[in-house]
């Protein structure tokens, strides 16, 4: 009978290069198809639908200059996160061992350990972060917890286990082989189930509509309905291009990793991730702007055809350059 040990660096582990491979796969066929049936011009979404490609193996986008520092941690993490597990001399050597009998030059293994260091350096560094900075914290979820421990593990057993740190505990020096692959394998079938989205912050956002102008596959669109204007997105259209969080007057875009099962199936209909009150014209009652936006303008130009629509301040637009004017003033104190 099969032990528990052999179960997972066997059959598990194959189930699981299944499910990530059958993933990814699919998620490249999702996103073509959701491009496809976008509403933007033929030739534009073949385009986009070919620029992903290189943007899964080159994730630069234009979020990265507001904030360089922040952004240059991430790449370096990013790049430890893939190197260490593809290049580690260990596990090219399972892979001449396999079936496939593959086998590429490894990382000098003092290389691999500095890199395994600053991986887990980093991690602990955006732990740290997200618990601290309280604009992060807030906006923060389970699963952007979840998404970092579920990294750090197979990193940190694996170190353990090379280097036999906790060998001077029976349970976990004898079972740190299985407890590293059962966490690598964690972390492979989050991989299928990760996405990078966008991310409106509630508290900041005026609903001005800047990022759905900017957004150059149509996953972000804005409709207004009743007394709301309801923004919708699309994570299958999303390139990550950054667009949304460079254009934001208000910095309330914002690109974010999260793990969703159910988001996985969400193929065409896209999902409402903010909505905004609109206000009312004082003179015709008409609807025509975001309350939270006029209140943001009402900071620095408090005039009351502030209040009107576009509409009435272009037939009212006689009386405010009459109150504007010097004449009016004059007027105004004469009769003070």
């Amino acid at each position: 009978m099969m032990d528990f040990g052999s179960f997972v660096e066997g059959p598990l582990l194959w189930i699981v290069f299944s499910i990530v491979i059958t993933g990814v796969i699919a998620r490249f066929v999702f996103f073509f198809y959701a491009i496809i049936k976008s509403g933007k011009d033929r030739d534009f979404r073949w385009l986009y639908s070919l620029a992903t490609f290189g943007r899964s193996f080159v994730p630069f986008h234009n979020a990265v200059t507001k904030k360089p520092f922040y952004a240059v941690l991430r790449y370096i993490f990013h790049i430890c996160l893939i190197v260490v597990p593809v290049w580690l001399s260990g596990h090219i050597a399972l892979w001449e061992e396999s079936r496939f009998e593959w086998a590429w030059t490894p990382l000098p293994d003092s290389w691999a350990d500095w890199m395994t260091l600053l991986l887990l350096a980093l991690a602990a560094y955006f732990l740290v972060r997200r618990i601290i900075v309280k604009d992060i914290r807030l906006t923060s979820s389970t699963s952007d917890y979840l998404l970092i421990v579920i990294t750090i593990l197979p990193f940190l057993t694996g170190y353990f286990l090379a280097h036999g740190s906790l060998d001077s505990i029976p349970f976990l020096g004898n079972n740190m082989w299985a407890i590293h692959i059962l966490s690598g394998e964690a972390m492979l079938l989050v991989v299928a189930f990760l996405f990078c989205r966008t991310r409106l912050n509630l508290e900041k956002c005026t609903g001005c509509a800047a990022c759905e102008l900017s957004c150059p596959t149509g996953t972000l669109e804005s409709n207004d309905e009743g007394k709301l204007r309801i923004f919708t997105y699309s994570h299958y259209q999303c390139i990550c291009c950054g667009e949304c969080v460079n254009t934001c007057p208000e910095e309330a875009a914002e690109l974010r990793h999260e793990i969703g099962l159910g988001r996985f199936f969400r193929i065409v209909p896209k999902q409402e991730i903010r909505s905004v009150e609109l206000t009312a014209c004082e003179r015709c009652g008409a609807l025509f702007a975001p309350v939270a936006q006029l209140d943001k303008i009402g900071q620095t130009f408090t005039h009351e055809y502030l209040r009107f629509c576009p509409r009435c301040r272009m037939v009212n637009i006689g009386d405010l350059l009459h109150q504007m004017s010097p004449w009016h003033r004059k007027e105004l104190e004469r009769n003070n």
